[in-house]
């Protein structure tokens, strides 16, 4: 009897792993279940999209036929409301029943929405789907300047692509400095001058108290200082939640997403159930602890994992580290690692590059390279990626440590 393998999330891990699943076992019935009401988008370049930049085309992920073609079942517009394991069952929002022989949760993340006053106006937009994005291109079409709340990586990549348009931005960002927590001191100057050259107006230490406006149509976002900024559209990006709300009562083991052991399978002693991609808190393989990864790459990545172990490929652990890719204007960042920024007993090594916008920063721990960002297109982002992933000893990092001028040739030299 073909096996029965239930996915929950239509983003990369879901999808990777109903391809792999297919590729193992080709009688398996597949059948993935997303509230997302589109099939899987390529979610990074969204912000692109959003303003007008690129089609459809060059967003989604799949071509039409690839669901037909591999035999799976996709369910979109769809939300998992409820878990019972004994049963192995999923109930949905429509209040149907699906039942598994094999069940992976990969429902990603879920963007926080704003509480303050004013915050449902036209003209105020968050980033779900791509139907929000359909309509923010329209806006944007009408708007002359936009204020973008939120600091982090989502409201970087809007308040650029915005000012691409010719739109005037102003940038608000709760924290005292653009790219923090993300990147090291030395980076986030890297960022906010940046910034100052695409002239997008920056505002540190911002606290929104309210959006205003007349006729149900946003005019104007109010500080708690008493600056107002006038404005017909306003994108909110002040973080995400990861989406295991709504297995609360299912018995899985959750913190910040649902706890896994290196074959991606649930902490609770049931094989048949699996997370990847946002929804999971991975063991990570340096520290012994459980993180989710939060980016495209590793998603794809514990996606593939995750299926192959689901049907039977032969079990294989999960070991890759973080990997993040951002690019701000001229600037391209690789985050490496976990433990890359803030760490007791950690080490902070800077070496510079051929032009000041080149640089690498790695982080030891007990002699062992537990982290890096890599600002620039350079070959060492992979020899350090695998140097931390097989947990290499870089005691010898410490002869460069007094050396005045140290720079990526002297690291790719330990290597």
């Amino acid at each position: 009897m073909a096996k029965a393998y239930l996915i929950v999330g239509s983003g990369p891990a879901g999808i990777t792993a109903a391809e792999r699943i297919r590729n193992l076992d080709s009688d398996a019935e597949i059948i993935v279940i997303s509230e997302e009401k589109t099939p899987m988008f390529y979610r990074p370049r969204i912000p692109e999209y959003a303003v007008g930049k690129i089609g459809i085309e060059e967003i989604m992920v799949k071509k039409k036929g690839f669901y037909v073609q591999k035999k799976i079942q996709l369910h979109l517009g769809t939300r998992a409301t409820k878990l019972d394991k004994k049963k192995r069952v999923v109930e949905t929002s429509e209040k149907n029943i699906y039942g598994y022989d094999k069940l992976l949760i990969a429902t990603g993340i879920s963007p926080i929405e704003p509480k303050f006053p004013g915050s449902r106006l036209k003209g105020v937009f968050t980033m779900h789907d791509l139907i929000q994005a359909e309509r923010l291109k329209v806006a944007v079409r009408d708007a002359k300047q936009v204020v973008v709340v939120g600091g982090g990586l989502l409201g970087m990549d809007m308040a650029e692509e915005f000012r691409t348009t010719g739109l005037h931005v102003v940038f608000l960002v709760r924290r005292n400095s653009l790219g923090d927590p993300f990147f090291d001191e030395y980076g986030c100057k890297l960022i906010r001058d940046e910034f100052k050259n695409m002239e997008v107006e920056v505002i540190t230490n911002a606290e929104v108290q309210s959006l205003e406006g007349t006729n149900n149509q946003l005019a104007s976002v109010l500080l708690t200082d008493g600056r107002r900024f006038d404005s017909n559209l306003c994108f909110i990006a002040i973080g995400a939640t990861h989406a295991v709300d709504w297995l609360k009562d299912s018995g899985l083991k959750i913190e910040n997403g649902v706890l896994v052991d290196r074959y991606l399978r649930s902490h609770d002693d049931d094989d048949a159930v699996f997370s990847a991609g946002n929804a999971a808190q991975i063991m990570d393989p340096v520290f012994e602890k459980h993180i989710v990864q939060t980016n495209w790459i590793n998603a794809i990545a514990q996606g593939d994992i995750a299926g192959n172990n689901m049907a039977g490929g032969g079990l294989r652990k999960y070991e890759t580290t973080s990997n993040y890719f951002k690019r701000v204007g001229d600037l391209f960042f690789n985050l490496i690692g976990t433990g890359n920024l803030r760490m007791k007993g950690g080490k902070r090594n800077y070496f510079k590059g051929k032009t000041p916008k080149e640089y690498v920063m790695v982080t030891t721990k007990e002699g062992r390279v537990v982290g890096a960002v890599v600002c620039g297109r350079h070959k060492i982002t992979v020899k350090l990626k695998d140097s931390i992933e097989k947990q290499s000893d870089f005691s010898n990092m410490d002869k460069l440590i007094d050396q005045e001028e140290k720079s990526i040739e002297d690291l790719s030299k330990l290597f």
